[in-house]
């Protein structure tokens, strides 16, 4: 645990070093999410800040039975709206950190979307407990995602009107 806990360290000193020279720290972020994830494996408490792919025969295990709340993404490689919202989701789920990120490919899990009355891209539902608790439809700005993030982190009814609570 020490030399985790060293390695975090060097690479929060990274990162200020990259911001103070202004340059990328992408490589650090890369570190971090690695030392989340290699934190989760060794038993400790659930972290969110992940973003990932899943389908619909590993949706049970990574959304429904996920510790953390994890807000799922509905795209397809066509939806242009789905391109736009994609990096703003994975920014504010990385920086918040407290809930994870599920990417779902619709055209290759069709039964899991029918199974979610998808029928709009991009479709964003966040989870928590196994259960749907806040959704919204379409592209929307960086402030009104980190928002919604906050909230479902948060536990707050989140959405839009008209969404699913």
């Amino acid at each position: 645990m020490l030399r985790l806990r060293s390695a975090l360290q060097q690479a929060t000193g990274l990162a200020a070093l990259a911001s103070k020279h202004n340059r990328s720290s992408c490589g650090v972020q890369l570190l971090r999410q690695q030392m989340r994830l290699y934190t989760d494996e060794q038993g400790s408490k659930p972290s969110g800040g992940r973003v990932f792919e899943t389908t619909g025969a590993q949706f049970d295990k990574d959304v429904l039975d996920s510790d953390v709340p994890t807000i799922v993404d509905f795209y397809a490689e066509w939806c242009q709206p789905c391109k736009m919202l994609a990096p703003l989701l994975a920014k504010a789920v990385e920086k918040d950190g407290r809930v994870n990120l599920a990417k779902i490919n619709v055209d290759e899990n069709l039964d899991l979307a029918g199974d979610y009355k998808i029928s709009s891209l991009p479709t964003v539902m966040a989870f928590r407990g196994g259960e749907p608790v806040a959704a919204f439809i379409g592209m929307r700005p960086l402030p009104a995602i980190s928002e919604f993030v906050k909230d479902v982190a948060e536990g707050k009814e989140a959405g839009g009107a008209g969404q699913p609570k």
